[in-house]
């Protein structure tokens, strides 16, 4: 029986473990008429209009250390936001005494038009000392709801990663239309890219306008071209098929390291971009093997990744060729 009483609270303390912090919303506060409030919907009737969300109360920060990310909960999202936690230091305080904010520590993440929820990596080193967070609109006359917000674990955060469809995976879903003046770009946020892998497929879709031409360009976050997209010309752009709806490439590995560090910023000519999706490789495993160690020359694998020998029949791969083994 005593054996029976350990093993339930053990299994207790596990459940309670891994189970998500709500956090309680407080009232949200406006930046300015630009910004409507009706309970935890946000309208933003310009671009960069913005609500902060307080969470330090009678002198007192927040801790959310018992967390390793933010999780927002959220419903009927119409464009794209910033999404950003401030903290305090420990030390500074403002005119009344009260803990202040310090830019310098602030971590962010971002929310796009059809998205359910939004993950924020906490500051591991001020967790325990948030001030508040807040929503940026990046377009005018979009709105969000937000519904809940949870403390999670590195773990629980890698679970939903894990989960994600292993099929086409969206990253952006709106309507941006570039013009005819290269005046106009949007950016995606790092974020989106977590789970793209070696190998995976891009793909743009779009429209045209009236102009004879159309053309993309895709960016690192310090607005340089990426050197891998197929059919870029010589100022790094990519010239759209006028007939057709959709432009696919697949990103050299150092490419997808740069945008799922930074993020991508995308402009463009006569053109209007309307998704942004990837699609990881069916034979990821494979890519795995490799990238742990070297393969051994000579060596046989199945298309699940796994060694072989000759004694195994079907497709496989041997020097990073495919055939049938008989």
């Amino acid at each position: 029986m005593k054996k029976i009483s350990t093993l339930f609270v053990a299994l207790l303390a596990a459940a309670s473990m891994s189970a998500k912090t709500e956090i309680t919303l407080g009232t949200w506060s406006p930046w300015g008429a630009t910004t409507t409030v009706n309970g935890n919907t946000l309208t933003m009737s310009e671009a960069w209009a913005g609500a902060g969300n307080w969470q330090a109360n009678d002198g007192k920060c927040a801790d959310w250390s018992d967390g390793d990310y933010l999780e927002l909960d959220v419903s009927n999202c119409t464009g794209s936001f910033n999404v950003a936690i401030q903290y305090n230091d420990g030390k500074t305080v403002d005119d009344k005494g009260n803990p202040a904010i310090v830019e310098a520590l602030t971590t962010t993440g971002s929310i796009s038009e059809g998205d359910k929820v939004c993950y924020v990596k906490l500051n591991g080193d001020n967790s325990d000392k948030v001030i508040q967070f807040w929503l940026q609109s990046k377009a005018a006359n979009i709105s969000v709801t937000v519904d809940k917000a949870f403390l999670v674990s590195e773990e629980e955060y890698k679970a939903y990663l894990a989960e994600k469809p292993k099929g086409e995976q969206v990253v952006w879903e709106g309507s941006n239309d570039f013009g005819t003046k290269w005046d106009t770009n949007m950016s995606i946020d790092a974020s989106k890219f977590a789970t793209a892998k070696s190998g995976a497929t891009f793909t743009f879709t779009y429209t045209v306008g009236s102009e004879g031409y159309a053309q993309i360009k895709i960016c690192d976050s310090n607005w340089k071209a990426l050197a891998s997209p197929k059919g870029q010309n010589e100022w790094n752009c990519v010239d759209l098929d006028m007939s057709g709806t959709s432009y696919s490439t697949v990103l050299s590995d150092d490419d997808l390291a740069t945008i799922k560090a930074g993020g991508m910023i995308l402009q463009g000519y006569n053109s209007t971009l309307t998704k942004v999706t990837f699609t990881n490789p069916t034979t990821d495993g494979i890519s795995t093997i490799q990238a742990g160690r070297k393969a051994q020359t000579g060596a046989i694998y199945n298309l699940a990744g796994q060694r072989v020998g000759k004694t195994f029949h079907g497709m496989v791969i041997r020097d990073g060729k495919k055939f049938i083994q008989k």
